[in-house]
Order: C-alpha cells, then structure tokens, then sequence
C-alpha cells in the first residue's frame, strides 16, 4: 500500500476572504490569482496544514448537507488539480521520516 499524498496552501499566496463570495487567491511568485467559491475558501483555510485528499473529503461530507463521500473526493481531487501549478504543493507528511 503506498503511503497517502499530502498536500499544503503555498504559504507565499496571499488569500483574500470576499465574504459569502469565496476568495481571491494571488500568487505573487507567478504574478497569477485564483478565485474561489466559498467551498474551495474552506477547503484553502485547512490546506494551511498538510491535508490527505481523504481528510478534505471527510471535512465536506460532516459539514455539507447531501454530499457524498465519493461526490466530496470528486471535488476535492477536481479542486487540488486547478490549484496544483503554485497555489497548492504536494508535501511530506510532518510524522514521515
């Protein structure tokens, strides 16, 4: 069984919170901005950690009414693809040696 795969917010990208709208994501290292939904807000603020794709889709199942488990990992595979050029990195885990 292969270990799990973290993944971690680039602490260099700044996050401006928009409210009830998401937030804008600017990497200054690539002069380049995301915009997320409020859903991908929440999902960026765990990323301040190192995060499993099973922990993120864990997180959205407890706390979004109607997702399920295979839907919640769907989206968040779908969310660390379109972030994974400079916004979000792939990482060790702290506990692996």
């Amino acid at each position: 069984m292969s270990a799990p795969r973290y993944y971690q917010a680039n602490p260099v990208v700044s996050c401006r919170d928009e409210g009830e709208d998401g937030a804008i994501l600017f990497d200054p290292d690539r002069d380049e901005a995301a915009i997320l939904n409020p859903t991908g807000r929440v999902l960026w603020s765990l990323l301040a950690e190192p995060r499993t794709v099973e922990e993120l889709a864990a997180y959205l199942v407890a706390h979004y009414e109607g997702v399920t488990p295979e839907q919640a990992r769907q989206d968040v595979i779908a969310f660390l693809g379109s972030l994974r050029d400079g916004f979000v990195h792939e990482v060790r885990a702290v506990n692996e040696a």
